[in-house]
């Protein structure tokens, strides 16, 4: 972002689209304090936007000027390049209101978000989101960065601390690094009367069932990418429970077969096809079975899918953390590495063997404590350079 533009009120001329969301700094009051330039090259801090200050016409206000602009965020494609996706505020609205409708039940009185406005989910759920319900969200970067200004006089970014929220119900935007970072606060965490955890990924950490306080938390997931959004949603702590469509879309596609792919329609997205699979129950349920296109290998004669090999060894390894992550292969052909992390006592033989048996051997086995994962708790790949290509590879004849 080089500059400030101001929107104008709806209807006008569009401005050029931000990139990403520019509130990635500490205002003291929405609409009114201005986002410093060069947001994006800021460290990563906490700040708070208290839209309980404002007055219902000051806050309608406010979102219509962020509905009124388009944005745009990147996503991972393919052989790395990252592909800019344009984003209309007003969807990004539109999808604030349908998580505000997911957490009503559980009446938050305050939001408490580790999702980063950089990416899409981080955008509607950090600011959207507080915005159309006007509750004051405190963001708290996933990794302990500098303790909030409030709490401390002297910040030491080697005593982090949470952010200090006075409301007795909260709910908590959580990437799957947040539950490692919350579980180093249970101080923190035992001061709310309700907690109501919203998980925007379809695979939590080992560590988010620790969390799981009987009548005191709740767990809210939503399954979605930048490019659909929200499109179902699931509660409870099963990973294998079945997902229900949010109330604004339909199944438009197949809904006979063990395996098909979901496609949903509805006012705010048009007919799409996403890259999930899934077993249909009824009109608006259905079972996740994996991903037919988002990490393919294809080592010699097979194909294999990264997101389905990690399910099905997650069954086998009941509480363990699984990765898997696509590697080159030195003999040519695609290939992957396997990290596991908790599930009791591992050995890195007895987990090759369990992925042997399931027709895909890695080409590596880690058994380690923690994946390192990026903000919204991707994995990230190995560092240091790839093996080198097979010496035939690419080469015609």
């Amino acid at each position: 972002m080089t500059g400030t533009p101001r929107p104008g009120p709806a209807g006008q001329d569009r401005e050029p689209a931000y990139e990403a969301l520019p509130f990635d700094g500490l205002w003291e009051r929405p609409g009114i304090g201005v986002p410093p330039e060069s947001t994006a090259g800021l460290p990563a801090r906490g700040w708070r936007l208290p839209w309980d200050a404002l007055d219902a016409a000051e806050a309608a206000a406010v979102l219509e000027r962020l509905a009124a602009r388009d944005y745009a965020f990147h996503t991972p494609g393919a052989a790395g390049v990252p592909v800019r996706r344009l984003i209309p505020g007003a969807r990004l609205r539109a999808d604030g209101e349908q998580l505000a409708r997911l957490l009503r039940p559980y009446a938050p009185q305050a939001v408490v978000s580790f999702a980063p406005t950089r990416h899409a989910f981080g955008a509607c759920a950090t600011v959207l989101l507080p915005a159309v319900t006007r509750l004051p969200v405190w963001f708290w970067p996933a990794v302990d960065g500098p303790p909030f200004p409030a709490q401390a006089r002297t910040p030491s970014p080697s005593a982090p601390s949470p952010p200090p929220v006075g409301a007795r119900r909260i709910a908590v935007v959580a990437t799957p690094g947040a539950f490692r970072t919350l579980a180093r606060h249970p101080r923190w965490l035992a001061g709310f009367e309700h907690i109501t955890f919203l998980h925007g990924s379809a695979e939590l950490p080992c560590e988010a069932v620790a969390l799981c306080d009987g009548r005191r938390t709740a767990l809210v997931e939503v399954l979605g990418s930048t490019e659909t959004a929200a499109v179902a949603h699931r509660t409870g702590w099963d990973p294998e429970g079945p997902w229900t469509l949010l109330d604004d879309l339909s199944f438009a596609g197949p809904r006979e077969g063990r395996a098909v792919p979901l496609t949903v329609s509805g006012p705010r997205l048009p007919a799409h096809e996403t890259d999930d699979l899934i077993r249909p129950l009824g009109d608006r349920q259905f079972l996740r079975l994996g991903r037919r296109v988002a990490h393919p290998v294809r080592p010699p004669g097979a194909r294999h899918d990264l997101d389905a090999i990690a399910a099905r060894l997650r069954a086998l390894l009941p509480g363990a953390e699984v990765t898997c992550v696509p590697a080159a292969d030195p003999l040519g052909g695609d290939a992957y590495d396997l990290r596991v992390a908790g599930g009791g006592p591992l050995t890195e033989g007895g987990v090759r063997a369990l992925a042997r048996g399931l027709g895909a051997e890695p080409r590596q086995v880690r058994v380690v404590d923690g994946t390192p994962r990026g903000p919204l708790g991707r994995p990230r790949r190995p560092e240091g350079p790839p093996p080198p290509p097979h010496p035939t590879k690419g080469r015609t004849t």
